[in-house]
């Protein structure tokens, strides 16, 4: 038997860790782990490697998911030769390479460790040796370097390499016991980023490939970013290129290194991180209105805490403002030692936040909702593949894999909410609120989404819920109970609150703490030492997340995504195509043989009525489109803008979609049209016929517009039809083919308000109506109708400034729709 163990070398997804000697490794999420995974599969504490004198064994330290050979999901393994395994799932999870080293027997040559890279069962593939780089553990100590000279040590997730700044000011790898230094040609700066190109990889999905330099000066390091997606942050502040002084706090998604005496170490201190969230005396006073009192409460990594209370307790208000979306007027909120407010945009992309509502498009397939969410979410260097490994991950972690090409609206309420919650987790949170899960969920399902916010605190999260539901407390590790007015009642472990509240009958505690809040929270202060009041750390500048992806790039993913969803409405999508074909079909009902031809005497102004027809159909074709559009996924759009995407982006892309859409509806209506009643003559510029689908093409374009306004300005759905309603009626009115509009003071003013108004001159002009129809009353003194190029400019102008102005109005309404207290 060997007194001491044998050497072992680990690779973690292709990468080698380099290990202390030791005779046991823990691996898992948390920095306090000797190899670090961060996964949405591994847990907080997800596997140990463990010396047994003669021989290694693989351990599962209660894992959530587990750990795999071969498929099959192992609580122990004895590894006696080279095995690879898989962490939290057997197919998609981190790959886990060991190689065990035999032991030398006595007077023989040692044998040497097995050339890194990754490995079949039988023994590794064939690589070079020289192609590890040197790796140290993140807890390691700083590597000194030549006497007197200041040196780098970059820490990070799986891997880090070492380099030393030699007091020429240049940056060189420092050898290893494994291997000799790399030539780097004298090099003065180091790349960081999350490909395994990089010096300094950050293996974090927010990463982006390229993300940032380190560099050496006279002066000492500096950190430049490379115009990366999700920034790179100094002290909690977006930097482009900063002077790292002693003790400076780097942020690269959500990856810390901290500055040391000349050195870069990955990782908080370790207090910092096990610290978790502490919400420090936090009051919110709006208008002279007291909505929070001195709240106070913690919560370690691996905890569930549930926030209770009758309605008026500010339960929301809490969740908010942990979450940073609102500023505290007395009082702070802390996570893994940084303030939430004052380093809000660093530390943004650790909190999840579930709202209420479902955030999902319901149209969608589980798999098409999260790739666009991923899309939104992730750095666009990230490829499909590797956005489907997070998709993957996620799910399997939720459990709704076998649900990946279901359609959201056929998932049941738990189901749902899993999902939404696995939206979060695209960007591996490490703080996850939710703010009523379990709303109009029947006992099973909430049941089951508690179970799934247990297991989501056991791989190392701070996870916080906003519930009504009190059934399935005893899951939680604290509750936190507020009465109304924001004050707290209780604050404890599920199984304290009889000691505390002389009863454990839910129903009698909200009874008394709703009648008498204030006693409550006196009951509450006497047994609880009042803290000290902290004036608040706040966010400076818009509380608005900073947006993750170009502006182009939103645009082409939010068009794909609305273009998906036509297509994935049935319903909607027959509704569009014979909309056309019916108000075309309309025009044809007219009485007469001239068409667009000279109207004689007995044609009673043809084409007048054609006209009306086929601009008051494109005005409602365009408002119809798009009037239910904003307000119908309202709650998804305030999310998403909360996590990066940019307001002008999203009403750009569904502008371009809805334009597209409505040009096609009017090119039916029209070809119908024509089909019944000829084409019209010579135009001003071309043929009569393109110059009037233009017109009419161009007004249903800016209809999209109105539609998208009264969609932005209305709170609900069902709001939406009255104005839809009275702007058609209106438009039909001032079009001005009904009866003349000229020469009527005030009226005549009016109808210039109106797009239909000038949409009509712009058709008019195109088929020469005053010529073609000398005899309609409407014709006699609208001068405006004249096929002249003033004419048509003016109406064109017009209803640009009319769309311009629609496009203003709901941009704002858009950027004013925050959530609320």
């Amino acid at each position: 038997m060997n007194a001491s163990p044998t050497p072992l070398r680990i690779w973690v997804d292709g990468t080698e860790q380099r290990l202390r000697p030791a005779g046991r490794f823990t691996i898992g999420r948390t920095p306090d782990n000797d190899i670090v995974v961060i996964h949405p599969l591994v847990s907080r504490r997800h596997l140990a490697i463990e010396w047994h004198g003669s021989f290694w064994t693989a351990v599962d330290l209660g894992s959530t998911n587990g750990f795999y050979l071969d498929g099959a999901r192992m609580r122990g393994l004895e590894l006696r030769s080279n095995q690879r395994i898989r962490l939290g799932d057997a197919a998609t999870g981190p790959l886990l390479d060991i190689a065990v080293t035999p032991p030398v027997a006595p007077g023989a040559q040692p044998v040497p460790a097995t050339p890194s890279g990754p490995m079949n069962h039988s023994g590794p593939m064939s690589r070079p040796a020289q192609a590890a780089p040197p790796y140290v553990r993140q807890s390691d100590p700083a590597f000194s370097g030549a006497a007197g000279a200041p040196h780098l040590q970059a820490l990070h997730q799986n891997m880090s390499a070492v380099y030393q700044v030699s007091p020429d000011g240049q940056i060189h790898p420092q050898a290893s016991p494994q291997r000799q230094a790399i030539d780097m040609g004298g090099s003065a700066r180091l790349s960081i980023g999350r490909t395994p190109d990089n010096d300094i990889v950050v293996s974090d999905v927010l990463a982006s490939r390229r993300h940032a330099r380190l560099l050496s000066t006279p002066q000492g390091l500096a950190i430049e970013d490379l115009q990366s997606v999700n920034g790179t942050y100094v002290n909690g502040q977006r930097i482009s290129r900063q002077m790292l002084a002693e003790g400076a706090v780097v942020t690269i998604g959500n990856s810390d290194f901290v500055v040391s005496g000349g050195t870069l170490i990955r990782g908080q201190a370790q207090a910092a991180v096990a610290d978790g969230l502490h919400v420090h005396t936090v009051g919110l006073n709006i208008d002279g209105k007291q909505l929070l009192h001195d709240v106070e409460f913690a919560a370690g990594p691996g905890t569930l805490t549930a926030v209770i209370g009758p309605s008026g307790a500010g339960k929301s208000t809490v969740s908010k403002i942990v979450a940073g979306a609102a500023n505290p007027s007395t009082g702070s909120v802390t996570f893994e030692g940084r303030s939430v407010h004052a380093e809000y945009e660093a530390l943004r992309t650790r909190i999840g936040m579930v709202p209420q509502d479902d955030v999902l498009h319901r149209r969608l397939t589980l798999r098409q909702a999260l790739r666009y969410a991923a899309e939104l979410r992730l750095p666009p260097d990230m490829s499909t593949s590797d956005r489907d490994n997070v998709i993957t991950g996620v799910l399997a972690e939720l459990q709704l894999t076998e649900h990946l090409d279901t359609r959201v609206d056929k998932l049941s309420g738990g189901q749902r909410k899993r999902a939404s919650v696995a939206m979060e987790l695209l960007t591996g949170p490490s703080l996850l609120i939710l703010d009523e899960p379990t709303s109009g969920l029947d006992p099973a399902l909430d049941r089951q989404v508690m179970s799934t916010l247990r297991r989501l605190a056991d791989a190392g999260r701070v996870v916080i819920v906003v519930t009504h539901s009190l059934t399935y407390l005893s899951m939680c590790d604290q509750v936190l109970l507020l009465a109304p007015g924001g004050k707290t009642a209780f604050c404890g472990p599920p199984s304290a609150v009889g000691a505390a509240m002389g009863t454990e009958d839910w129903a009698e505690i909200f009874a008394f703490v709703a009648e008498q809040p204030d006693a409550a929270h006196h009951r509450y202060r006497s047994r609880n030492q009042r803290p000290p009041t902290r004036p608040p750390s706040l966010r400076t500048g818009s509380p608005v997340r900073p947006p993750q992806t170009s502006f182009g790039r939103q645009t082409s993913t939010v068009s794909r995504r609305q273009v998906r969803l036509i297509l994935a409405d049935t319903g909607y999508l027959a509704f569009l195509v014979l909309l056309p074909i019916v108000l075309g079909a309309l025009s044809l009902v007219i009485p007469g043989t001239a068409g667009f031809g000279l109207n004689n005497n007995d044609s009673l102004g043809e084409t007048v009525q054609i006209l009306v027809v086929l601009v008051v159909g494109a005005s409602f074709m365009g408002a119809a489109l798009t009037v239910r559009d904003l307000v119908g996924e309202r709650a998804i759009f305030v999310r998403e803008r909360a996590v990066g995407l940019r307001p002008g982006a999203y009403l750009w892309a569904k502008m371009v979609v809805f334009f597209v859409v409505s040009i096609l509806q009017c090119a039916v209506m029209i070809a119908i049209t024509y089909a019944g009643k000829g084409t019209p003559g010579p135009g001003l510029l071309t043929s009569g016929a393109i110059e009037l689908f233009v017109a009419v093409a161009f007004l249903a374009c800016v209809s999209t517009l109105i539609g998208l306004a009264i969609s932005a300005a209305v709170n609900s759905s069902e709001q939406t039809m009255p104005p839809l309603v009275v702007v058609v009626m209106v438009q039909l009115v001032f079009c001005g083919g009904l009866f003349p509009l000229a020469g009527r003071p005030g009226l005549e003013q009016l109808s210039w308000i109106f797009p239909a108004r000038w949409g009509y001159s712009a058709a008019a002009a195109a088929v020469d109506l005053r010529q073609v129809s000398p005899g309609s009353p409407s014709t006699q003194k609208e001068t405006i109708w004249d096929q002249t190029v003033a004419n048509v400019a003016l109406a064109y102008g017009a209803m640009t400034i009319i769309g311009l102005v629609l496009i203003w109005f709901t941009y704002s309404r858009l950027i004013l729709k925050k959530r609320t207290l």
